[in-house]
């Protein structure tokens, strides 16, 4: 784990909220809540296995028992505790805000920054995911930052704009070290995370402090249609079963969540090329600015074959460093 991974584990408040606000707990439930309470993390944990094993669909006693996973420093159970929540009851938005927590731990900040939106896409009020989402920016600004710094070490103008990422994490309201927090039953507490500040090096004379870079503007309309316009060709390919034209879509940067390339590329050439008929529509697509050669599209996928009828929200980032836009990454929110 890298400096920036261990700050940021250091400085995570523990995952939040000892229930979910829209559901009631049971009985069995409210027992295991208040053994968690009491530090009796096994008992907990126990007490849950058993009411789990005759109703294994209570979301409440899942997510709580990610929680006691975490405490155990279970993480890896507790992420799939979370990302099993996710899939079943997308519409909740605190399973996506703990996954990112445990992304967020392991150093993994793109899929605590994808987990994060996702929660916002189900629920735009919910001000923690808000908050650990500007963090998880400030802590991806702070690795690239710390990255010039290493290579260029009198570049000033860096060397400034990472002091200000630095400062974050020290003025009034800065961050609390884990575990200072108590957790308030049915209150989900702010789960944070601030970027490693750069080790102190001798630096040369101080140069003229530089003005803040701006952030990145929206895409040009042109890119904009372009980058449309790509995301219709990926959803034409698909619906017409040209898998070479559908696979060209995506960009040699690209890596799929498990396998290896080459083994995604055989199932999607049998997914795709198997049913009889396909139609796939990319609806309301909203294109946003990630860098000069990256965007990131949010938008509904509309699919329906012969066998399967399915309409889900998706995010693609797409490049153009190849000379035309192609998908580097893709999840469902």
């Amino acid at each position: 784990m890298n400096r920036n991974a261990r700050r940021a584990a250091a400085i995570l408040l523990l995952a939040a909220g000892a229930a979910l606000p829209a559901l009631a707990a049971s009985p069995a439930v409210q027992e295991a809540q208040t053994l968690l309470s009491q530090g009796d993390y096994k008992g907990a944990l126990d007490r849950l296995d058993r009411y789990l094993a005759s109703s294994p669909q209570d979301a409440e006693a899942r997510f709580s028992r990610g929680l006691v996973l975490v405490k155990l420093n279970r993480s890896d159970e507790a992420i799939k505790v979370f990302a099993d929540l996710t899939r079943d009851y997308p519409q909740l938005p605190e399973p996506y805000n703990n996954l990112a927590v445990l992304y967020a731990q392991k150093g993994d900040y793109e899929k605590a920054r994808d987990a994060l939106e996702a929660a916002l896409a189900t629920h735009p009020a919910y001000a923690t995911a808000h908050e650990n989402l500007g963090d998880i920016y400030s802590a991806l600004a702070g690795s690239a930052y710390n990255r010039a710094l290493q290579l260029d070490q009198g570049n000033q103008a860096v060397r400034y704009k990472l002091s200000l990422i630095n400062q974050l994490g020290n003025g009034p309201g800065g961050y609390a070290p884990a575990g200072t927090t108590g957790v308030v039953p049915g209150k989900p507490k702010t789960d944070i995370l601030a970027p490693a500040p750069v080790a102190a090096a001798p630096a040369p004379a101080p140069a003229p402090v530089p003005a803040p870079a701006p952030v990145a503007a929206a895409p040009a309309d042109t890119d904009t249609a372009a980058v449309t316009d790509a995301l219709n060709a990926w959803a034409a390919a698909w619906a017409s079963k040209d898998v070479d034209g559908y696979l060209a879509s995506y960009d040699a940067a690209f890596k799929p969540d498990s396998g290896s390339r080459a083994q995604w590329e055989a199932q999607r050439r049998e997914r795709v090329a198997k049913p009889s008929h396909i139609s796939v529509r990319a609806l309301s697509p909203q294109v946003s600015r990630i860098d000069a050669h990256h965007v990131r599209v949010n938008f509904i996928q509309d699919y329906a074959s012969d066998a399967v009828n399915d309409k889900v929200k998706k995010t693609v980032e797409m490049s153009n460093s190849s000379g035309s836009w192609k998908i580097v990454r893709e999840s469902i929110r």
